[in-house]
């Protein structure tokens, strides 16, 4: 069944000024036409949905998240809070290993029910397509499993859209100790299988304590090789060339930034990588992503949450676009646009992030008549949510 989206307040969509008083008509899971209000002419039975002069956006997109785990770390983010340095709680056991072990430990019945509600919690929220990284088993049977776990969840319209990611090169697990370059030939074996069982991206924690970038370039061009598209960790701890190897090797994005320079910057804008930033962790760590250099610089953002079981529970996007306005210093059209077309592009996924005939139909009406509604509010909520066309939630405006 078509749906005419009528009364339309305002329409955002990135790279075309806001339009006002529109409707926008939906079929076969995608959008069929834009226009003013009342000039489109559906079929007979087109269900209509009365927007109220509400806002309408893409739906958001969630371009950077860790959500196959347990149990969060709540004990070690309140020592961080108290002062405690992530080195520090890695060094006596904590930090990602500490869920690795959880993790491994878990039943999958469970893992499976917590993972449906976290997603279930992004598309309330309005966000629409989430990319999704395994890494907290760090053994390849474990790894397998949780991309196959994704790439079964990916396919249901009633969750957010997922873009898999494989992180076998998380960290370094406990039982190879001592053994580093022993378990980077181990995961890069695991790499066909990750692609076989559904996963689109290889990535790697390339930085400070994680992976080199010998090591990381070795799996990543295993990676390249065997069909999966390329994400990087990137210069988050400290500056040590994640950045120059995400450019080199042509990985659709580069993650974190935290430490990067003018040269960085640069050489992200001579090429085709995205920069997708965490507001969340970066503000838990005390540092701030060079969010503006890189817009100014004509590099393309995208937003993720980072949501992770150590650092970040956000699952809003709507309240990572108020941090990229409150605290990255961008516009609410940047961070907007960072959040949908961006995202999109920091995906690979050019069927999304944008209201135009042609796209997917997933939209995101809110309760506000203004985008100047996402820097007023860290807490916006949607009225309606449409994934593939299909309405996810039955709230209608006031």
């Amino acid at each position: 069944m078509n749906t005419l989206l009528a009364r339309v307040g305002r329409l955002f969509t990135a790279g075309q000024p806001v339009a006002e008083n529109v409707d926008v008509l939906l079929g076969q899971g995608s959008i069929v036409a834009v226009g003013p209000s009342g000039s489109l002419a559906p079929a007979a039975d087109t269900e209509a949905y009365d927007c109220h002069g509400a806002l309408l956006t893409p739906g958001l997109i969630d371009a950077h998240t860790h959500p196959v785990y347990a149990h969060p770390r709540l004990a070690e983010i309140a020592e961080r809070s108290a002062g405690a340095s992530y080195a520090q709680i890695s060094a006596r056991g904590g930090g990602i290993n500490a869920t690795v072990r959880d993790t491994r430990a878990a039943p999958w019945d469970e893992l499976e029910l917590a993972l449906r509600a976290r997603l279930q919690l992004w598309l309330q929220s309005g966000t629409t397509t989430v990319e999704a990284k395994t890494g907290y088993w760090l053994e390849r049977a474990g790894e397998m499993r949780a991309v196959r776990l994704l790439r079964e969840l990916a396919g249901e319209t009633t969750l957010p859209a997922l873009a898999v990611t494989f992180l076998g090169a998380h960290a370094l697990p406990p039982e190879f100790a001592g053994r580093r370059q022993e378990f980077v030939e181990e995961v890069a074996s695991w790499t066909a299988e990750a692609k076989q069982q559904g996963a689109r991206f290889y990535d790697v924690f390339c930085d400070e304590g994680a992976f080199t970038v010998v090591e990381s370039g070795q799996l990543l061009r295993r990676a390249r090789a065997a069909g999966l598209e390329l994400r990087l960790h990137a210069d988050e701890l400290a500056l040590t060339g994640g950045t120059e190897l995400a450019v080199q090797l042509g990985a659709v994005s580069a993650d974190h930034l935290l430490c990067i320079s003018a040269a960085e910057i640069a050489a992200l804008a001579r090429s085709s990588t995205v920069a997708t930033l965490c507001p969340v962790t970066a503000l838990a760590m005390g540092r701030t992503p060079p969010a503006r250099e890189l817009l100014a610089a004509g590099v393309t953002v995208a937003l993720g949450s980072d949501h992770n079981p150590g650092t970040s529970g956000a699952t809003s996007m709507s309240l990572i676009v108020w941090l990229a306005t409150a605290e990255l210093g961008l516009s609410v059209e940047q961070a907007l646009t960072a959040a949908t077309a961006g995202g999109a592009r920091s995906l690979a996924l050019p069927d999304r992030g944008q209201i135009v005939p042609g796209m997917v139909a997933d939209l995101v009406l809110w309760d506000t008549d203004h985008e100047g509604g996402f820097a007023w509010s860290p807490d916006l909520r949607p009225l309606q949510v449409w994934r593939a066309g299909r309405a996810s939630r039955g709230i209608q405006p006031g």
